[in-house]
């Protein structure tokens, strides 16, 4: 068989492993998959050559990025059910941990010619893009340790019945490391692989039998490498959601204020998190999440005085002198992004998603004029309190 060209992107697929389910990442644009290996070099008295290179933990950075059309992406990434979504929605907090990957279609069969597995990601960032012209976009950044490039395909059995004994549904193939599989997720946490009887936060592989240390309540998860027979690829595919949003679609709400000639807004997070290492151990443990950071950008067309003196005081027309980030609002300022369904004519038009955050307060603003284009003031803003809340359909 001649060797193909190049991978196209219709032959490159990212599945996601949250807390609760696998789920076949739709409306994706973007996958980046990067490896740091630090390394220092070592020398010795009476040498004049290098004695060697000394490796420590890799570092290893995956981004994607999608159209912001629903609540499906954040939904795997926090563990919830997109079909029973909470009411009273999820914060970024919840964002946890995940497994990443990638599978490569061959370009002459419906099946996969290898496929990249990225064990126990945590996510680090994210970011929400909207504007006027452009399509509402999600972005996420997940970091971890553990990365690997397969032959054959990442196979992924749910579980939602049984205790503490499953049968795999393929032979698993050994990996270079000894194990038999690449992650086991037991409700929501990961367990370890051991090769004798497993305990509490343990596993074991034998054959196609595997058995864990714990019971299970609500669901196992168990991705390995295996070499199933026939072809086994499909396509990513969601008629439920609509291609994109533009930003027509997506109307801006202030401290309850509809806030009219919005160009652009951009929601940063940051989780804050931290690597735990421990001696003996060639993979980082875990990642420990602190207080996360929530800020971003508010450009509008200048018209008037009512968006600074929102800001300044919490109300609209309030005041002569404004001085944004100056003293504190009595009532706190709220912004709420909703995205709405561009499929809708008819109003009330059909809220997919909405993005809530209780209060901003103002910490830098911009005012720019160029000769025959239109005036704009960027605000920017950072959340009080860390919170930034995402509902499916409109925020009760």
């Amino acid at each position: 068989m001649a060797k193909r060209l190049a991978v196209p992107s219709k032959e490159l697929q990212l599945h996601i492993l949250g807390p609760r389910d696998l789920f076949r990442a739709t409306r994706v644009q973007r996958l980046s998959v990067t490896t740091d290996i630090p390394s220092d070099t070592k020398d010795e008295l009476g040498n004049p050559l290098h004695t060697g290179d000394v490796k420590d933990t890799p570092n290893i950075t995956i981004t994607f990025s999608a159209f912001d059309v629903g609540i499906k992406i954040f939904s795997a990434l926090t563990g919830q059910n997109s079909i029973a979504y909470p009411a009273g929605g999820v914060d970024i907090s919840a964002l946890g941990e995940m497994d990443a990957i990638a599978y490569v279609r061959d370009p002459d069969i419906s099946d996969y010619v290898k496929s990249m597995h990225a064990r126990r990601l945590q996510i680090r960032d994210f970011t929400f893009s909207y504007s006027a012209d452009g399509d509402a976009t999600e972005d996420y950044t997940a970091v971890g340790s553990e990365k690997r490039w397969l032959r054959y395909d990442v196979q992924v059995d749910k579980y939602i019945t049984g205790t503490t004994s499953f049968t795999l549904t393929q032979t698993p193939i050994q990996l270079k490391n000894g194990k038999w599989a690449l992650s086991l997720v037991l409700d929501g946490k990961y367990l370890e692989e051991v090769s004798t009887a497993p305990t509490t936060g343990q596993y074991r592989v034998v054959g196609v039998t595997v058995t864990t240390g714990d019971t299970r309540t609500a669901q196992v998860l168990i991705a390995y490498h295996a070499n199933p027979a026939g072809s086994n690829r499909t396509s990513i595919a969601d008629a439920q959601m609509p291609a994109a949003v533009k930003g027509k679609d997506i109307p801006i709400t202030i401290a309850a204020n509809s806030i009219p000639r919005v160009q652009s807004i951009t929601i940063n997070g940051s989780l804050n998190v931290q690597p735990v290492k421990e001696m003996g151990n060639k993979a980082i443990v875990g990642y420990q999440r602190q207080v996360p950071t929530v800020e971003g950008t508010i450009t509008v067309l200048d018209t008037d005085y009512d968006l600074v003196s929102l800001f300044t005081y919490g109300v609209l027309g309030s005041g002569i002198e404004w001085a944004p980030g100056e003293g504190c609002t009595t009532s706190g300022v709220s912004l709420k992004i909703e995205i709405l369904d561009p499929c809708d004519t008819t109003i009330p038009y059909t809220v997919l998603k909405t993005i809530y955050i209780p209060t901003i307060s103002i910490v830098g603003d911009a005012f720019t004029s160029n000769v025959n284009e239109n005036a704009s003031q960027t605000f920017n803003w950072k959340s009080s309190d860390a919170q930034c809340i995402i509902y499916s359909g409109a925020k009760p």
